[in-house]
């Protein structure tokens, strides 16, 4: 089925395994070419003949910048594609292309993608219903009107009421349940910048729907540190929405015992790659401020990299580290990573709905040069009228375009020298 993956023991393959058996998205094992080398049979579906040895630009329309580079930058890519198998019908996929760099003597992408085909296709059909019930009215107001014309309008008009009565009482029933989901969710991040002698936040979330799968968190450790976390939960709605009430509970649980950021990620992960059995999967960025030792201690799992701001120099630093999604692999592996703080330093983390912000207009993302122009702009503004203007200036590149994920941003300045 175009390039099965098969089972053996090595590393990589036991992450594709799992991909394998729990996801319902494509997944694809490319070399840093971009060549296709291994696929799950979830592919067979969109491509009935065999990939394996292609280009993926050969495949997906969209794809505009070097597989290669992904390597050498180790950042994770995001793209919405087009594809058009032999089959003659278009699908809409929103791919994720994440390096791998720890396979010895190899450097591998994995790529996972989403079918966002319905969506559109929902969306063409309301449009079509609506044009299709507008051209029957009006054929109605002509005189002569025939009775075949006539009946084909009654029958529509009939169709469109039982249609409606329908999608009523779906949607209050839906309504309920969102409204307890977002409830929940409410309840999981913080209302307020919590006080803090040392340090000084800001927030910022908005969910694609009415519940999303950002979370974000500051817990007092004790000893003077505060911890920070941010995290994505793969996917959006209610489902989304639980998993990150789930990561709370945990979050809250391993963050009170273990003072190593790359500890908490490891118990997370172990705990999730037994609980989480639907293919979602989470990317997480966990910082521990220690105030007395002046130092800021970090650990990520597949998170965009943070944007660190040293005032002494004013040099502005992406803060990089390999981990893992959270409940993908099971052996995945988690590093601390240390940096000094001064009076004046901030950190913003944030989720992918910040970068994959989506121009209609401009038919681009608003990517991560636009976001480290506009924290160089804004770095001696007081913190929350940074995040209100990066958040803005968002806004304005998106124009009337909508979102296709989540919003989150935290970020944190040290008041202390």
């Amino acid at each position: 089925m175009g390039g099965k993956i098969e089972q053996s023991d090595t590393v990589l393959v036991r992450r594709y395994r799992r991909l394998h058996q729990y996801t319902g998205e494509i997944v694809l094992s490319l070399t840093e070419d971009g060549v296709i080398q291994e696929c799950n049979e979830r592919v067979s579906f969109y491509f009935p003949n065999p990939i394996t040895g292609k280009k993926i630009e050969s495949l997906f329309e969209g794809i505009d910048f070097p597989i290669s580079s992904l390597c050498e930058t180790e950042v994770v890519q995001t793209v919405f594609a087009r594809a058009t198998p032999s089959s003659g019908k278009k699908y809409n996929f929103l791919l994720l292309f994440i390096p791998i760099t720890d396979v010895p003597h190899n450097r591998e992408i994995m790529v996972i993608g989403k079918d966002m085909t319905d969506i559109e296709s929902c969306k063409e059909e309301v449009e079509s219903l609506k044009e299709r019930i507008d051209e029957l009215e009006h054929e109605r107001r002509v005189i002569d009107i025939g009775k075949d014309k006539t009946s084909a309008l009654t029958n529509a008009l009939r169709k469109l009421e039982r249609t409606k009565g329908e999608l009523e009482k779906t949607n209050q029933t839906l309504m309920k349940e969102l409204e307890l989901a977002a409830t929940l969710q409410k309840s999981l991040v913080p209302h307020r910048p919590p006080e803090d002698s040392y340090l000084r936040f800001a927030f910022h979330y908005e969910p694609m729907q009415f519940v999303g799968g950002d979370y974000y968190d500051v817990m007092n450790l004790g000893e003077g540190k505060t911890g920070i976390i941010i995290a994505d939960v793969s996917g959006h709605g209610v489902s989304s929405a639980f998993i990150a009430a789930m990561l709370k509970i945990s979050f809250l649980n391993y963050g009170n015992r273990f003072s190593s950021p790359a500890k908490v990620l490891s118990k997370l992960n172990a705990e999730y790659c037994d609980v989480i059995q639907t293919g979602d999967y989470v990317t997480i960025f966990y910082a521990v401020i220690d105030p007395p030792n002046n130092t800021l201690t970090y650990c990520g799992a597949g998170h965009p990299r943070p944007l660190f701001l040293h005032r002494k120099t004013k040099s502005i630093e992406l803060l990089s580290s390999e981990g893992f999604f959270i409940g993908m692999f099971d052996q995945a592996e988690y590093t601390d990573k240390v940096v000094e703080m001064h009076r004046g330093d901030r950190l913003m983390v944030f989720t992918d709905g910040v970068i994959e912000a989506y121009s209609d207009d401009r038919g681009e993302q608003f990517g991560d040069k636009r976001l480290l122009e506009c924290f160089k702009e804004y770095r001696d503004e007081p913190i929350d009228c940074m995040i209100a203007a990066l958040i803005e200036r968002v806004k304005v590149f998106m124009k009337k375009s909508i979102f296709y994920d989540d919003l989150a941003i935290v970020a944190v300045e040290y008041k202390r020298r």
